[in-house]
């Protein structure tokens, strides 16, 4: 029987994210209420451990952290 609800990643159309050498690496975040997140990376995309990001996929944590990475990158 398949899953009702399939986890959700954010990835960027920019990158490549299978096989990236950042897999695995995971970013402390703090939310505007002052709780702490981690948005990690992985071969599917970007994840985060808020609830928002349960619900839709995305959060303002993990685009926080999306978007300083293309700045860098250019």
């Amino acid at each position: 029987m398949a899953r009702k609800y399939q986890k959700k990643y954010l990835k960027p159309d920019w990158m490549n994210t299978e096989g990236h050498w950042l897999v695995g690496t995971k970013w402390p975040v703090t939310g505007s209420t002052g709780n702490q997140y981690e948005v990690e990376f992985t071969d599917k995309g970007f994840e985060c451990d808020c609830r928002g990001f349960g619900w839709h996929g995305y959060c303002k944590h993990s685009r926080g952290v999306v978007k300083k990475l293309k700045i860098a990158w250019g």
